[in-house]
């Protein structure tokens, strides 16, 4: 009877202490300091990620692609007909020539007979014409010795004899001149350096006035034909005049790479793609070949306080995150130009930072937390 009463007594403390504990629970000093924990919620609140960004001037670089092209073609036309004696190593496809260097040859011997038959036409109509001066001189004072005081007669003169002899004295050196040229153009050359795309030309040929023998560009007259959308087109406005850089192969280092300068802008679009076209002129003449695909980075006019951001942060629909006294505020910022190197725009109040990165389920004026973290675009 003693143990009953003793676990009777064990059981009835238990239950008390059980009771005891449930009162306190339901205390509004217990509820209320339990209801402040909850409510307070900082460690609760989500965690973002944001970037401090410096505001600075930076220009607008705008990265496109496209071929190099020759502006035109220039046919290898004789102007004489003749047999060729003479050609140039560099007259064949892919050749180099220089300026003025002597690319093909003509036999120029019955040039030079032509020329020395003009030149000997040309001393007897000089002769000629001083035969005519002399006789009219003399006929003239015999005239005067007769006829003192009169005026002496155009024929007695031998004037219209003069005359005549003297266009055939102009006559004769024309053909010498003409002759001279003949001759000039048995050399062919041309007054720029260049590249040969195509040359038929061999010794012991013979050619035609006036007919074709080759193709050949001129290194000053490639140029690089870049399409571009005209938000990108905007953001160079105006783009005539602006500095460029062209890159020829996939590693974009010094040694392959061109300066150049955009000279003029299409003044139509393509009907399909709705892209403009800018044509860029290389300085310094660079031995390239047309067809050549490149890329180019054009330097556009200078954002006097932007900020250069990743693509991180831009989020669906465009917009960014911005936090302000702790909450999500959307902000749609004045883009100036995308690049590899990430967005560039115009400088704003961006408070507390930019979010970087996606947020789920993220709202405006959504509590959150910031972390700043230093990332490069």
């Amino acid at each position: 009877m003693a143990s009953g009463g003793l676990q009777i007594g064990l059981i009835l403390v238990f239950v008390v202490g059980l009771g005891t504990y449930a009162f306190s629970l339901r205390d509004p000093a217990v509820e209320q300091r339990s209801s402040q924990i909850g409510s307070s919620g900082v460690k609760a609140l989500p965690i973002v990620n944001v970037v401090l960004p410096d505001s600075i001037a930076r220009e607008v670089l705008v990265d496109v692609t496209g071929t190099i092209n020759a502006r035109s073609y220039v046919e290898l036309v004789p102007e004489v007909s003749g047999r060729v004696v003479e050609v140039s190593k560099a007259l064949r496809a892919g050749g180099s020539f220089r300026a003025d260097e002597i690319l093909i040859g003509i036999d120029e011997r019955n040039f030079r007979f032509a020329l020395d038959q003009a030149n000997a036409e040309v001393a007897g109509a000089e002769s000629n014409l001083l035969l005519q001066q002399t006789e009219g001189a003399v006929a003239s004072s015999n005239y005067a010795l007769l006829h003192p005081g009169d005026s002496v007669p155009a024929l007695v003169a031998r004037e219209p004899q003069i005359g005549q002899a003297r266009a055939q004295l102009l006559s004769s050196r024309a053909r010498a001149a003409a002759a001279e040229l003949d001759l000039s153009r048995t050399k062919i050359s041309l007054p720029f350096a260049g590249r040969v795309t195509s040359s038929t030309a061999e010794v012991g040929q013979m050619l035609s006035r006036g007919q074709s023998f080759g193709r050949v560009f001129a290194l000053d007259a490639l140029e690089v034909n870049v399409p571009i959308g005209q938000t990108e087109l905007l953001n160079l406005t105006p783009a005539e005049g602006r500095a460029a850089m062209v890159y020829v192969g996939s590693n974009t280092t010094e040694t392959n790479a061109y300066p150049a300068i955009v000279e003029r802008v299409a003044a139509v679009l393509d009907e399909r793609t709705r892209f403009s076209k800018l044509y860029l002129r290389l300085t310094g003449s660079p031995e390239l070949s047309p067809g050549t695909f490149i890329d180019a980075r054009i330097v556009g006019p200078t954002v006097p306080s932007s900020y250069q951001l990743s693509e991180a942060v831009e989020q669906p629909g465009g917009h960014l995150w911005i936090v302000i006294d702790d909450k999500l505020v959307q902000h749609s910022p004045d883009i100036r130009n995308r690049s590899m190197v990430g967005i560039l725009v115009e400088a704003f109040d961006y408070g507390q930072g930019i979010v970087f990165g996606p947020i789920p389920s993220a709202f405006e004026g959504m509590s959150v937390r910031t972390l700043p973290i230093d990332t490069a675009p």
